[in-house]
């Protein structure tokens, strides 16, 4: 699930609204052919800004998490992760995700370890 398909269509209704709002009251310029012109670039700008901001920010927020693109990395958020859900594409994948950090912490720990044990030791880096 894309982020902005969550709020895709709530945008795209918005847009149609001023789209038939124009063809029903605003001015259009005729072609040749006696049919009416597109509406100018600036309207059509007006519009999307005008969709834009009719989605609450929250809306677009929860989208986010929802994909799991800013969800907190401490794992707070992972329970709205999408794909994550029972009967989602990877119900396993919150698990996936939590064995995941814990094994990255491990290897932290390790890390720091070694670098306290070779102060302590007295081991420098040759570059060092």
């Amino acid at each position: 699930m894309k982020c902005i398909s969550m709020f895709a269509e709530t945008f795209k209704d918005r847009i149609r609204q001023e789209y038939e709002d124009w063809m029903l009251h605003g001015e259009h310029e005729l072609t040749a052919g006696r049919n009416p012109r597109p509406p100018p670039t600036t309207i059509d700008l007006e519009w999307i800004v005008k969709a834009w901001d009719s989605i609450p920010k929250e809306a677009i927020s929860k989208s986010f998490k929802t994909c799991g693109v800013a969800n907190a990395v401490d794992g707070s958020e992972d329970n709205e992760i999408h794909c994550f859900k029972p009967g989602g594409p990877v119900p396993t994948g919150r698990n996936l995700l939590k064995q995941a950090r814990a094994e990255k912490q491990i290897i932290e720990l390790m890390e720091e370890i070694d670098l306290a044990e070779d102060e302590n030791n007295n081991v420098y880096d040759s570059e060092g």
